[in-house]
């Protein structure tokens, strides 16, 4: 198993590279991380099958994901502007990350509403 691996570390992302695995090669990182790490205490090890990615944190702060995400109703709360704009700033994330279900009653009560529909 003489694989070549380029790892890539920074404070709040890394990027790891794996060359002719069985002919293939593999890319896996995370360009914003929820919170900062040290890069240098970072490493990758190698196992027969699998690949283990070490992330030394700078701080013993609990971290709810690895991945970075936006506080998306504070967001559109803290905006200054129309609050109704908000408010579908709010409903339009709702249905971008909702699922199909989610999606139809959305749907639905927008269209019942514009066309002034009830129950």
């Amino acid at each position: 198993m003489m694989w070549k691996i380029e790892t890539d570390f920074k404070p709040m992302s890394f990027d790891i590279k794996l060359h002719d695995v069985e002919g293939k090669n593999y890319r896996f990182g995370l360009p914003k991380l929820n919170k900062e790490i040290n890069p240098e205490k970072c490493k990758v090890l190698v196992k027969p099958t699998r690949v283990v990615i070490n992330l030394a944190k700078t701080s013993k702060d609990y971290w709810l994901d690895l991945k970075f995400k936006e506080d998306k109703l504070k967001q559109s709360l803290d905006k200054e502007k129309d609050p109704m704009a908000g408010i579908m700033d709010l409903m339009k994330n709702m249905y971008d990350e909702g699922d199909p279900d989610m999606k139809r009653t959305i749907a639905k009560a927008w269209t019942d509403a514009k066309f002034g529909q009830t129950g």
